[in-house]
Parts: structure tokens; C-alpha cells; sequence
């Protein structure tokens, strides 16, 4: 959000998978800057969890991302926050206002084609930032930790800062046995646990 989104307070941005644990993070981190936000996700409860943080809820399953934002949004937002790629991109670009940046950080990709769906929704993400008048950007963490460590120290310790005053803070969703790890993944995957899952030897 800082390094890509680069938004003040005031600016408004769409989150994509809002309800997912980058998704919630974002929404934490917005509102401290104090942002409007909409977010789509489609886990049940959703549209609270959001609310939380002050997120609009838009659901995935029911509502247009395009129709919503144009009653809401008539000038478009300044930022989005992308973790699907694919099919919507195109619609999570159109949403943009002048100047504003589509911000990718994670690709879904088919089973059996994670490698190459990625590497076409990045290339597609590149072309893109072709067009004049607004940004497209790659959030890749290892690389810019790579490149840059400063710039990782002085946002990781920024972070613990905020986590230590309580400002942040992980959403956990469930505590389980570490034996129980197979059942766990298998229950993320259908997406009934939301936040954190976390795994606990036996005392």
C-alpha cells in the first residue's frame, strides 16, 4: 500500500479477496491512513469482518465490481489491490480514475498451471502499464527484500511498532494440534476458516 498504492488520507481504493488475511491486512493499514475503501470477497461473514475496518462490502457472488463503483465511485478510485488477475483485470483497470494505479501482488492460477497463469497475468499486468494516463505495478516481496534491505528493515520494524502499540494486529481465525495440519489446509481451501490458522504442539 505504501510502496505501490502510495495513498494519502482521502484517497479512496478497492480491495480485491478483502476478506482474506493481505485483504484484511490492507483494510487495517487503510484505515489507519485513514482511506475509503471497498472490498469484494465472497466468504460468508464477510460484509462484517469488513465493516470493522470500515470497508465497504462488495460481494463477489452477487454484485457487479463495475456497476457499484460507478453509482459510488463516478470519478473511479484511486488504487486497486489485485490477488486474482486473469478475466479481471481488464474490469479492476477500467474501475481506475485518472492517475490512479492497479496494484497486483498474487495471481490465481488454474491447478496444473500456477506457473504459467502466473507468469501471463504478470506479463499482462506489463502491458497494461503501457496505457498513458494510469499505473500498473508487480508486487514482488522477495525481490524488493532482495533489492532493497533497508527499505525491508525500516518497514518491518514500522510494523512491529504499530503491532506492539496495538494498532495491529493478526486476525485468528481457529487454533488446532499440529496433527490436525492435513484437516486445516483442507479446510482453508473450501474457505470456512477466516484469519489465521494456527498450528499448536501439545502442551
Amino acid at each position: 500500500m505504501e510502496t505501490h498504492g502510495r495513498r494519502e488520507a482521502g484517497g479512496t481504493v478497492l480491495i480485491q479477496g478483502a476478506s482474506g488475511g493481505v485483504g484484511q491486512a490492507l483494510s487495517r493499514l487503510g484505515a489507519l491512513r485513514g482511506l475509503r475503501m471497498y472490498g469484494m470477497a465472497s466468504a460468508p461473514g464477510g460484509d462484517e469482518l469488513l465493516a470493522q475496518h470500515g470497508v465497504t462490502f462488495i460481494d463477489h457472488r452477487r454484485q457487479d465490481l463495475e456497476t457499484v463503483l460507478r453509482e459510488r465511485e463516478p470519478g473511479g478510485v484511486h488504487a486497486v489491490f489485485d490477488h486474482i488477475g486473469g478475466a479481471g483485470l481488464p474490469k479492476a483497470y477500467r474501475v481506475l480514475a485518472p492517475g490512479g494505479v492497479l496494484v497486483s501482488y498474487v495471481f490465481a492460477g488454474r491447478r496444473g498451471h500456477m506457473v504459467a497463469d502466473t507468469v501471463r497475468g504478470a506479463t499482462r499486468v506489463k502491458l497494461m502499464n503501457l496505457r498513458p494516463g494510469r499505473r500498473t505495478a508487480l508486487s514482488r516481496v522477495p525481490s524488493e527484500i532482495k533489492g532493497d534491505h533497508a527499505w525491508y528493515r525500516a518497514g518491518l520494524e514500522r510494523l512491529l511498532g504499530m503491532a506492539a502499540r496495538g494498532e495491529i494486529a493478526p486476525r485468528i481465525g481457529s487454533v488446532h494440534p499440529l496433527m490436525q495440519a492435513a484437516e486445516v489446509h483442507a479446510a482453508l481451501e473450501r474457505r470456512e476458516i477466516t484469519g489465521k490458522a494456527v498450528l499448536v504442539t501439545d502442551q
